[in-house]
């Protein structure tokens, strides 16, 4: 776990450490923090479980044949959104941060992967309805948590959008070479881009001819994302300006060698 400007980033390897102090470490994936940092989501053996931060006993939050992943927290951290195939194909689902009955959110029989909250509440998630014939990149999508007709998020094509706090600009990514692929270079490498809401224009903000995934913000002008420019995915930030656009170089902020990070998450303070 790193604190960096009272952001906590969970790293997939460390959390897998300090969750479980045994030898044969189970196979848990996509941590994802709540608002103060202080409670962690994840998905083990196909279900949603939380645990505190500094450890101790792991509730499990769902049970169910299915598979069941991507948990993230709701803005006031009432409310853990996810993924799952119980229907055939990923939907989008809510389920209380203390236990429940899951509530189901999307209904079309595609794919839909679950990316984010956004700060009014909505979640945002990528999918193929309209244009998987046409297009290889998905299509981006919001759903209200109290549930409704999903609505197109952007015009443009991509993966993993992020809303900033401030609700301007949607930050996601272009490219469509498979993130397993991460030593890739060449031309459908992913980078990242930016919407502003604002003033209706689109900035690309990273440049790497390699693999830039999974981007989040850390504040209005700041953005974490994994890049694979020393050949393994690590964690990097990039500040951004009041109009969207890239402000300066991108900072490693951890430098891992042999092997790589799979997966992270920001918490809100």
């Amino acid at each position: 776990m790193f604190k960096i400007k009272n952001l906590t980033l969970i790293l997939f390897t460390l959390f897998l450490t300090s969750v479980f102090a045994k030898d044969d470490t189970p196979f848990a994936r996509y941590p994802s923090l709540n608002s103060e940092g202080t409670q962690i989501s994840f998905t083990f053996q196909g279900d949603i479980w939380t645990v505190p931060v500094n450890g101790g006993r792991a509730i499990r939050l769902t049970i169910h044949p299915a598979y069941d992943g991507m948990p993230k927290w709701s803005p006031d951290d009432k409310t853990i959104a996810f993924s799952s195939n119980r229907f055939g194909n990923d939907d989008i689902f809510t389920i209380s941060s203390t236990g429940g009955k899951p509530n189901r959110l999307t209904f079309l029989s595609t794919a839909d992967v679950l990316s984010n909250w956004t700060p009014n509440g909505d979640l945002l998630f990528e999918t193929r309805r309209i244009e998987r014939q046409i297009e290889w990149e998905n299509e981006l999508y919001s759903v209200s948590a109290k549930g409704g007709t999903p609505v197109r998020l952007l015009n443009s094509f991509g993966y993993m959008p992020a809303v900033s706090p401030n609700g301007r600009f949607i930050v996601f990514v272009k490219g469509a070479c498979r993130i397993t692929r991460e030593q890739y270079k060449g031309p459908a490498n992913r980078d990242l881009w930016i919407y502003d809401t604002k003033n209706r224009t689109y900035n690309q903000i990273t440049t790497f001819n390699g693999q830039d995934i999974y981007p989040d913000w850390g504040n209005n002008s700041t953005i974490y994302y994994l890049s694979a420019q020393n050949g393994t995915y690590n964690i990097y930030k990039l500040k951004i300006t009041a109009d969207g656009k890239a402000d300066g170089k991108p900072v490693a902020v951890t430098k891992f060698i042999k092997d790589g990070i799979r997966y992270f998450d920001v918490s809100s303070n």
